[in-house]
C-alpha cells in the first residue's frame, strides 16, 4: 500500500508543477484569450480579459495560486531535519501563506462572477473559504509550535490548493462524458473540493497509524 501512496503523491506533485508553470505561461507568455476561446464560447466572459475589475483580480489570483502550487511539493520535500532545510522551509512557508491569503481573497471576489449559476458560485466561494481557513489553521498551529497539527492542516491546505488540478480533470471527464459543459463545470468544482479533502483525511489517518 505504501508504494501506491508514493506513486499517487508523485503523480500529484508532478501534475501540480506542470499546472503551475502552464498557468503562468498561458496567461503571461501566450495569448490568454486564444487559449481560453473554447470556454469563452461557452459563456465564461471573465476569460475575455476585458478591462474590468475581475481581469486584475484574475491575474492576481493566477499568479499567487501558481506560486502556492509550485511551493507545495518543495515544502514537503524540505520537511526533514537539518538547519538549512528548516530555514528554507520556514521562508517558503511564509510565502505560501501570503500567496494563499491574497489568492483566496481574490477567489472570493471572483466566485461572484463564476460561470454555471448559483451552485457554481457557491462552490468556488466554498473552495476559497476552505483554502483560507485550512491555511490559517496550519499557520496558527506552527505558531503554537504544535508540529503534528501544523502538518495535518498543511496537508488539508495543499489538498485544497490542488483542487486547481483535479477541477480540470473532473470537468473534462464529466463534461465530455455527459456532453454538457455546464454540468461538468459545476460538478467538477464540488468533486474537486470534497474529493481532495477526503483523500487528505485518508493520508492523515495513514500517517497517524504509522
Amino acid at each position: 500500500m505504501n508504494w501506491c501512496f508514493k506513486i499517487a503523491a508523485g503523480f500529484v506533485f508532478l501534475s501540480a508543477i506542470v499546472l503551475g508553470l502552464a498557468s503562468l505561461i498561458r496567461y503571461f507568455v501566450l495569448d490568454p484569450v486564444a487559449g481560453n476561446q473554447i470556454i469563452i464560447d461557452q459563456g465564461l466572459e471573465m476569460y475575455t480579459m476585458e478591462y474590468k475589475p475581475w481581469k486584475y483580480a484574475l491575474y492576481i489570483h493566477i499568479i499567487t495560486a501558481s506560486i502556492a502550487i509550485l511551493i507545495g511539493p518543495i515544502q514537503f520535500l524540505l520537511n526533514k531535519t537539518g538547519t538549512r532545510r528548516l530555514s528554507i522551509h520556514r521562508s517558503l512557508g511564509k510565502l505560501y501563506v501570503i500567496a494563499i491569503a491574497i489568492s483566496g481573497l481574490a477567489g472570493v471576489y471572483l466566485s461572484m462572477y463564476a460561470f454555471g449559476g448559483f451552485l457554481s458560485k457557491l462552490g468556488f466561494f466554498a473552495l476559497s473559504i476552505s483554502w483560507l481557513v485550512t491555511t490559517y489553521l496550519a499557520y496558527y498551529y506552527i505558531r503554537q509550535k504544535n508540529i503534528p497539527l501544523h502538518q495535518e492542516w498543511m496537508y488539508r491546505s495543499y489538498a485544497v490548493t490542488l483542487a486547481a488540478v483535479t477541477f480540470r480533470i473532473w470537468s473534462a471527464l464529466i463534461g465530455y462524458t455527459l456532453d454538457n459543459f455546464t454540468v461538468g463545470y459545476v460538478g467538477a468544482i464540488w468533486l474537486a473540493l470534497t474529493g481532495n479533502l477526503i483523500l487528505a483525511e485518508m493520508w492523515i489517518r495513514k500517517k497517524r497509524n504509522n
